[in-house]
């Protein structure tokens, strides 16, 4: 506060503060020595009155004992009040020390974890007793930080669908154990676990079931695992197991073993029965410092190369695992431009009427000709598709090269009307330009919409089923018919086959595999082709390779059918030639394109 003087400049007003110092003690020495002197002085005079003869109040020897008395009075007064006010003030002081050094600590450091504190007890209402409740407040704000910083401090390492330790906690528990192999060359060793079709039971049991199953899992995990390793949960489906010690990297096998066991029996999610397991890949501290790889990318590639051969299992990191890990970054980055370079192209199988042989229609199925590498496997560039998103754009030029090619058929076909199927994926199909791209590539080949066929999977039916229904309605308005791919294999109700307006049923290759040695395989073939009747659904079987399986779908009254057995995918000129010479897909008369 300011007050202004003559001429214009201000001059400061100073505040009165009240200063606890140990001029307070001095003081109170000099107040209450000075009392005790005062009365000293005075009581003589009060003596007299009280009846002491003058005679003796008036002697220098009585005065001198009364100063002195008065001067002890107010010594012993002092000596007192400081012992008592002097200790309560130092326990006050003490627990303020105490606490100004741990929140100075905690506020340099971050870390309020170990901030711990000690409340004073209040037994009085005086000005000491308002400064310990003052302190003890104080103490609750500072608390609240310390449980708030906590709070935040497990979020920031902890999963909070599993409990479990995420990936932050977990790589800085790697970075510790890789210290201490450096120090002290105590071994180490990490496990990868994926988790096998948890997409699968995301698209059939909504996410929910999925949460649901990654909590059961993760309590499995955590049965199979010692007390000393550290299980995390790195993603969605990713786990992470540190095993650290003496004999760790013999006990990782072990432990991936027992987790493998634990899930051969199928977890029930609610109503429904699911088999689900771990992919793991094993990396040992003493293969990893010999490669100079880290222990979790490691571990990592060796998880992918036991999904490769197989899933459900465990594999052991190796020095080619790291390379097979190369080339897949290198096919994922190559991919990207493969449609631009034109190095996409498609085969087309035919699709044939089991009684007469006759051609009926054809599947178009992506191939990529890549300039160094030949022709690369479909089972190794779509799953990098699907997961570069790259699927839709290549999904896209699929439909107009299909519907292109089926348009040009049917002006040289001598077959008639020849149907073209088009595989389209979850991705594919929840893309909001999905319609308008069909749509587009009816309108430039001039295809008659009823011959393309758009095959779908069952998984698609648990994604957004109002959204679902609606871009179904769409495209059955543009006059274009449903296949449902893989029929069977999913967790779908039959009531989407009368809900949605499915055409075909696709009956999956895993049962026609069994069709003529397994009776589960045969009734199954034959209730789907039985139940297509009766919904008034055409059926075709997916994955013949032998004669017996089509007479076996002859006696089953199966109508349609695709496979080797009649032809593998051809060029478009091969398929030309197949559909100039009548048509007639006669065993052994096709080579592989």
């Amino acid at each position: 506060m300011t007050t202004r003087k003559p001429g214009g400049r201000t001059r400061p007003r100073h505040r009165r503060v009240f200063r606890l110092t140990s001029r307070v003690f001095w003081d109170m020495a000099i107040y209450m020595v000075g009392l005790g002197l005062g009365v000293g002085v005075i009581f003589p005079p009060f003596a007299v009155l009280m009846g002491v003869p003058d005679t003796i109040a008036d002697r220098p020897v009585f005065r001198s004992a009364c100063l002195v008395a008065g001067f002890l009075v107010g010594a012993m007064n002092y000596a007192l009040c400081r012992g008592v006010v002097g200790g309560r003030m130092e326990v006050l002081g003490g627990h303020l020390r105490s606490a100004t050094s741990v929140i100075t600590s905690a506020s340099r450091s971050g870390d309020w974890s170990e901030a711990v504190f000690e409340r004073i007890a209040v037994d009085s209402n005086d000005q000491i007793g308002e400064a310990g409740r003052a302190f003890n407040s104080l103490l609750g704000a500072v608390e609240g930080r310390k449980e708030l910083e906590d709070q935040l401090r497990y979020q920031a390492f902890h999963d909070m669908l599993t409990g479990l330790p995420n990936r932050a906690f977990f790589m800085e528990q790697l970075a510790a154990a890789e210290c201490v192999r450096q120090e002290s060359r105590t071994p180490s060793a990490v496990l990868f676990l994926d988790v096998d079709n948890l997409k699968a039971v995301n698209d059939n049991l909504g996410h929910e079931g999925g949460d649901t199953l990654i909590k059961l899992l993760c309590d499995r995990l955590l049965s199979s695992v010692r007390d000393t390793d550290t299980v995390a949960r790195l993603s969605g489906d990713e786990f992470a197991i540190l095993l650290t010690g003496p004999g760790s990297e013999h006990q990782a096998e072990r432990v991936a073993h027992r987790v493998i066991d634990s899930l051969r029996a199928p977890t029930r999610i609610g109503e429904h029965l699911v088999r689900t397991g771990f992919s793991i890949g094993l990396a040992t501290s003493s293969a990893c410092a010999a490669s100079g790889i880290g222990m979790l990318r490691a571990a990592d590639m060796a998880m992918y190369a036991a999904k490769a051969g197989g899933k459900g299992r465990l594999e052991v990191f190796q020095p080619s695992h790291h390379t097979a890990h190369l080339e897949r970054d290198a096919v994922r980055a190559e991919l990207s431009g493969a449609l631009d370079a034109d190095q996409l192209e498609l085969h087309y199988q035919p699709i044939v009427d089991v009684s007469s042989l006759q051609i009926v229609g054809f599947e178009a199925l992506l191939r990529w000709r890549h300039p160094e590498r030949g022709v690369v496997s479909p089972l190794e560039f779509i799953p990098l598709a699907e997961e570069t998103g790259l699927i839709v754009p290549i999904g896209r030029w699929v439909v107009q090269e299909a519907t292109r090619q089926a348009a040009a058929w049917q002006n040289r076909s001598p077959l008639g009307r020849l149907r073209m199927s088009v595989n389209v994926s979850v991705r594919q199909f929840q893309h909001p330009d999905l319609v308008r791209d069909v749509a587009e590539a009816l309108h430039r080949s001039d295809l008659n919409p009823s011959l393309l066929t758009l095959e779908i999977t069952e998984s698609l039916f648990a994604q957004d089923i109002e959204e679902t229904t609606r871009k179904i309605g769409q495209l059955k308005d543009l006059g274009v018919r449903l296949a449902l791919d893989d029929f069977g294999t999913g967790y779908s109700s039959l009531s989407y086959l009368r809900r949605f307006p499915i055409d075909t049923l696709k009956i999956d290759k895993s049962f026609i595999d069994g069709v003529t040695t397994s009776p589960e395989d045969h009734a199954v073939v034959a209730a789907i082709t039985q139940l297509g009747q009766t919904l008034r659904m055409e059926v075709i079987a997916e994955g013949l390779e032998c004669s017996d399986q089509v007479d076996a779908l002859r006696f089953l009254d199966c109508p349609l059918g695709q496979g080797y057995h009649f032809s593998r995918p051809l060029t478009p000129g091969d398929a030309v030639k197949l559909m100039l010479t009548g048509g007639r897909a006669s065993t052994g008369m096709l080579v592989p394109a």
